[in-house]
């Protein structure tokens, strides 16, 4: 879905839950903002600020997940198709069809800068570059695709799916940028999306271990330990401690603990996941001081 398809249906959502509520575009707007940028968000000619619309819904008493939910759904199934697709010649290993599709969507891009086209190229370049690392994305989609993000001023769903899918193609700073703003966003805005923020944390981490950026690595994991709490799923804290493990203790240690996690992991039936960081530990060097 297009993002001015967004904003128009957006729009209709909108008015139409004004609309169950009985409530009018002068009442609802009072101390908030003009009837007439109602009316024109209603209409689909324009969009509301994150602060605007967030008051807005909540004097309508409107979750604002919820109506991200309704407003969004087709925009997410879209993406998520395409992932699903992709994701399955990744683990068929076929390389050839990967870059096939890279090239038609790149060609996409170039002709219409579109928010799909976008999100799509940008995430099959990064999925390639995981198998090819000498794969040359091009330096326009990410560019565009961070300056996205830089900008976004509410993360949902689809924000957090496009940066973890797509990290790869960012440089460490771009994803220290990423992450800030990120965090700066959703801490204040939606509490509800801290297990998305240490999920993404933890990809960071990840991405920076294997690049042997191992100071940034122990910068993020201090950052995440503040925000992680004991409610979050099993393998955010396996990731956690994992890393934990990686960059504070010395490498035999490290390994017989990360050898524990991994066997842990096995016990409760995530024998997939186990072997992933069996492999990983086999193709990712302990750290060098």
């Amino acid at each position: 879905m297009k993002k001015a398809e967004i904003c128009k249906k957006s729009g209709r959502v909108f008015k139409q839950i004004r609309k169950q509520r009985n409530i009018s575009i002068s009442s609802l707007s009072e101390g908030i903002i003009s009837p007439s940028s109602i009316s024109k968000f209603e209409e689909g000619k324009t969009q509301l600020s994150f602060i605007n619309l967030s008051q807005l819904l909540m004097r309508m008493h409107v979750n604002l997940d919820e109506f991200y939910c309704k407003t969004h759904t087709g925009q997410v199934d879209s993406y998520t198709s395409f992932l699903i697709r992709i994701n399955y010649l990744y683990h068929s290993n076929d390389l050839p069809a990967l870059k096939k599709i890279a090239i038609e969507k790149i060609s996409n891009f170039k002709t219409d800068k579109n928010f799909d086209n976008l999100i799509e190229s940008s995430s099959i370049c990064s999925l390639i570059k995981e198998i090819d690392s000498s794969f040359q994305v091009e330096i326009e989609i990410k560019k565009d695709l961070f300056n996205y993000l830089d900008k976004v001023e509410h993360w949902d769903f689809i924000e957090f799916s496009v940066f973890n899918n797509c990290m790869r193609i960012f440089d460490n700073e771009m994803i220290e940028s990423a992450l800030k703003e990120m965090l700066y966003l959703n801490l204040d805005n939606n509490p509800k999306n801290i297990s998305r923020i240490v999920s993404t944390f933890s990809n960071a981490i990840d991405i920076f271990y294997r690049r042997k950026d191992y100071q940034k690595a122990k910068l993020l994991l201090g950052q995440i330990e503040k925000i992680v709490d004991d409610q979050s799923d099993l393998i955010n804290r396996f990731k956690q401690k994992f890393f934990d493990n990686l960059l504070s203790l010395n490498e035999q240690q490290a390994q017989k603990n990360n050898c524990f996690l991994i066997e842990f992991l096995r016990t409760v039936g995530s024998n997939s996941l186990a072997s992933s960081y069996e492999k990983y530990i086999e193709e990712y060097s302990f750290q060098q001081n």
